[in-house]
């Protein structure tokens, strides 16, 4: 079986990063993950951020993230 070579669009995969909709699922992920804490949405130059900003003092958001984010979905 030979190779499969994959050749990015860079200008389709930044479009995509920067996108409304990228946006929205990150929006909705820090959301779960903040609960009550303040989160604030952006584009930065090459893809949409959202900050989650805050802490309980009992290492809410690194509780959260280990929950919520990564592989363990």
């Amino acid at each position: 079986m030979g190779k499969t070579k994959i050749v990015l669009n860079r200008a389709g995969v930044r479009e995509l990063m920067r996108s409304p909709e990228m946006q929205a699922i990150l929006m909705e992920r820090a959301t779960k993950i903040a609960r009550v804490n303040e989160t604030k949405a952006y584009v930065a130059q090459t893809r949409a951020v959202v900050k989650v900003c805050g802490d309980d003092g009992n290492n809410g958001l690194l509780k959260a993230v280990g929950k919520h984010g990564g592989k363990n979905r």
